[in-house]
């Protein structure tokens, strides 16, 4: 199988060829020094969680560039502004050091990330724009196999580092710390995967990420990385279960992995297939934890309710031309 690049020397991969029915995804989080605000920002080529991609994979190969979504999320103690919208391949510009989808952006200067966010929330469609700007002064330079084919990767860019953000709609600033990293695959999630975890550790200068995935041929990954970009990632030995509660509304179980247990500070993401949790550890350090079933994910009752949450862009003809129009995915999934 081809091995798709995720790292080089100029930037942070952007324009990168991803091969049929694959996907890549640049994904960054954080929380505030006070703790009271937390965001995540994803952006995707081959929406890996998108009904339309994995529609159009059942018929045959399908092109990633044509399933490109941005997930905005920034949360605030007593709500949270949510936007995730699916484009096509006609609003997607790649380069060297950027990467843009729609009117939202990411680009990379050789020491910042500038995030440009113009999207609308879901499902009232209020606008969330602003900017978010990523330090990637310190960054790291190795590529990690979730599986032994290869068929899938992650770069940890930036384990360690400092978010500013500084949004007009709404009205939000604050800075803090924060992380990047990006996954890539020639293959879906769910072809190779049952599921998987993860959770980054705030340490300050220095953070540690668990990854944890389990593939349908009983094969496991699990790894355990301690640092920052400045002087690379080592690995240490992985800590005992210590699973949180499942999910409190669609019960979707929480494996975890630490030597003094964690405390849920909130659940920030609570789906059918998968969990975002805001958690502390014993020391008092904000953890950022996901953990995904591809199971569920998979299922067809899964899919059919996956069109509430997301908004697809599409394209049709009318008499004065080509016009844009916004659909949920549920008036177009079949």
């Amino acid at each position: 199988m081809e091995q798709r690049p995720l790292v080089n020397s100029e930037g942070l991969g952007f324009n990168f060829p991803v091969g049929k029915n694959g996907y890549r995804w640049w994904y960054v989080d954080g929380f505030s020094d006070c703790g009271q605000h937390g965001l995540t920002l994803i952006f995707f080529i081959g929406t890996v969680f998108s009904p339309f991609y994995a529609s159009a994979r059942k018929r045959g190969d399908a092109d990633p560039r044509e399933f490109v979504c941005v997930n905005a999320v920034f949360y605030e103690p007593e709500r949270k502004y949510w936007a995730m919208t699916e484009r096509r391949m006609r609003d997607l510009k790649t380069s060297t050091h950027s990467l843009n989808i729609g009117p939202s952006s990411m680009s990379f200067d050789g020491r910042y990330l500038t995030v440009k966010i113009d999207e609308r929330s879901a499902p009232m469609r209020r606008p969330i724009k602003g900017i978010v700007k990523v330090d990637l002064q310190e960054r790291t330079d190795k590529c990690f196999g979730l599986h032994s084919v290869g068929q899938h990767r992650w770069w940890p860019i930036a384990p360690a580092t400092k978010v500013d953000v500084a949004l007009e709609a709404p009205d939000l600033k604050w800075s803090g710390g924060a992380y990047m990293d990006t996954n890539g695959g020639t293959v879906p999630l769910e072809e190779t995967f049952s599921s998987w975890h993860w959770s980054r550790a705030d340490l300050g200068s220095n953070c540690r990420i668990v990854y944890e995935a389990h593939a349908r041929d009983g094969e496991s990954c699990l790894m355990t990385l301690f640092g920052n970009g400045q002087d690379g990632m080592a690995s240490e030995h992985s800590a005992p279960r210590r699973d949180l509660s499942i999910g409190p509304i669609w019960r979707v179980k929480r494996p975890a992995r630490s030597h003094q247990g964690f405390t849920v500070q909130k659940t920030l993401e609570d789906t059918p297939f998968y969990t975002r949790s805001h958690l502390c550890d014993a020391s008092g350090n904000s953890v950022m934890h996901e953990s995904l079933d591809l199971d569920r994910f998979a299922s067809s009752w899964v899919q059919r309710l996956l069109p509430f949450r997301m908004r697809k862009i599409i394209y049709g003809l009318s008499k004065v031309g080509d016009s844009r129009v916004t659909i949920p995915f549920s008036k177009g999934l079949k």
